[in-house]
């Protein structure tokens, strides 16, 4: 990741953040919303999309989340300042939205179920459900602890006779924090393949994906979700960036609609817990702290470290060992050692840029012959040395994480200062 990358994200990042200020300002000044705040929204739903279009992975995800979440509350400012407008745009979307769900029902004939089922498609819903992941915990390095506790939920959701007889509830909850790249997504995953050997069925879904383009779309898709859930117990059930759909209602500010969607939240989360059905729910998040302190109370904070030394060795195997073999005295070992504070996708991104140094240093070596240079490698005529890693190691900075780092440790000294209080 280069300087220039960071930089241009911080710049646009704190420029979105101020005109959101600026915008918030604007209501309060006028209390009542107005062209002036949709003005600033405007802007920041220009830079989110920016942010979005140079990023990638999870960071793309996220900045796309967000410009959802702004241009909702732009549309609640239309809609107050220019209600002519506002209808015309949704007449719009509307049309677009119909045709597009036409499109995706064309030939399977139409279904009958509940009232969520006008906000969500058939092509949508089969689209939660996921194969089983190709993955298992075997293949997740390092993370021992972790591991360990997610074995024994999978022994517990065997022992069915015993809890049902104990009244246990068989409602398992999970939230997953930690910081971008360190390998939430994968354990999870991992996570749902031994319990899909188990005959579990497995739905996800990215909470950017929940965010609709219509106000109150959302809430009946969650609704449909947890409906799904229920119908299809035994089943894990993964809200990814659970953050946008669950929003922490103390926030200042908070706009009407992402308060309404948290309630909607909550209530379809409460139906399953009723149900006392076979339910193994797990949310995921980079910031917990945007996430409403109700759901917090009904799960089990898990935060997901950064990769270790071990889980740092087993990533630079993956990506080198089918290809490279090392110089002699340099082992997988030394670049795991100098890498402690780099996550999974500064691994991906570090080991792509040695591999194109290798790629150019061995085609000069070999005067542009693939084939040689191919064979080369294969026999260690040709061997990854640790001046090429140190070269390439030299010119990659790393993703920032300070400031996440810090905000996951202050909210885990939160929540212990808050569990210590409580008895």
């Amino acid at each position: 990741m280069s300087r220039d990358y960071i930089e241009t994200m911080q710049r646009k990042e704190n420029l979105c953040r101020a005109y959101l200020q600026k915008a918030e300002n604007a209501f309060v000044e006028k209390g009542a919303h107005n062209a002036e705040e949709g003005r600033y929204l405007q802007e920041a739903v220009k830079l989110q999309y920016e942010m979005a279009g140079i990023s990638d992975g999870e960071e793309r995800l996220f900045h796309q989340r967000r410009q959802k979440e702004i241009e909702q509350r732009l549309k609640e400012v239309i809609k107050a300042v220019s209600p002519e407008t506002y209808a015309r745009m949704e007449k719009k979307e509307l049309q677009k939205n119909n045709a597009e769900t036409d499109k995706t029902k064309s030939g399977s004939g139409s279904t009958a179920g509940t009232d969520s089922d006008a906000a969500v498609s058939d092509a949508a819903i089969r689209n939660w459900f996921k194969e089983s992941p190709t993955h298992s915990f075997e293949d997740v390095a390092g993370m021992a602890d972790l591991k360990a506790q997610l074995k024994e939920c999978i022994h517990d959701t065997r022992l069915t006779q015993i809890r049902e007889y104990m009244k246990m509830r068989q409602l398992h909850s999970f939230l997953f924090i930690g910081p971008p790249g360190c390998g939430k997504t994968y354990i999870i995953e991992a996570f749902a393949h031994e319990l899909m050997e188990k005959d579990y069925k497995y739905l996800s879904v990215d909470g950017s994906d929940i965010l609709s383009r219509y106000v109150g779309d959302a809430e009946k898709i969650i609704a449909r979700l947890f409906e799904e859930a229920e119908k299809n117990a035994p089943c894990i059930v993964f809200v990814d960036e659970i953050d946008g759909v669950c929003k922490n209602r103390s926030i200042r500010d908070l706009p009407v609609w992402a308060s309404n969607m948290t309630t909607a939240f909550l209530t379809a989360y409460n139906r399953i817990n009723s149900s006392d059905k076979p339910v193994i729910f797990i949310g995921a998040t980079n910031y917990p702290t945007q996430v409403d302190s109700a759901m917090m109370d009904r799960v089990q904070v898990i935060r997901v470290p950064f990769p270790d030394t071990e889980a740092r060795m087993h990533a630079f195997r993956l990506k080198f060992e089918p290809v490279l073999q090392l110089e002699q005295g340099y082992t997988f070992e030394d670049m795991a050692a100098c890498t402690d504070t780099y996550n999974y996708r500064d691994i991906e991104r570090l080991c792509d840029k040695i591999k194109n140094l290798a790629l150019n240093d061995v085609l000069d070596l070999y005067h542009n012959d693939e084939a040689a240079a191919i064979a080369a490698m294969q026999s260690g005529e040709y061997v990854l040395t640790r001046e090429l890693f140190d070269a390439a190691q030299s010119d990659y900075t790393p993703s920032p994480k300070e400031a996440i780092i810090r905000e996951l440790d202050a909210f885990e000294q939160a929540q212990k200062k808050q569990q210590e209080a409580m008895g």
